[in-house]
């Protein structure tokens, strides 16, 4: 059986991880912590299409087959 805990406080989630600790038959505790959502960082994929051999015409020509002339 998993059993999954949302807790907005650290302080009060590492209590509650060290009082689980100390119960015999939980078998495993795993602790997943979540990235704050901010502002996206646009930057990161600056250079995504650097190394590819790609133009305006061959995506065209993908998106809508040989009937751009």
């Amino acid at each position: 059986m998993k059993i999954v805990i949302d807790i907005s406080n650290e302080e009060k989630a590492k209590h509650l991880i060290d009082l689980l600790k100390d119960i015999p038959y939980v078998k495993k505790i795993q602790i997943k912590s979540e990235k704050k959502k901010g502002k996206p960082n646009f930057e990161s994929i600056f250079g995504v299409w650097k190394e590819r051999d790609i133009t305006l015409e061959s995506i065209r020509k993908k998106a809508w087959g040989n009937t751009i002339r």
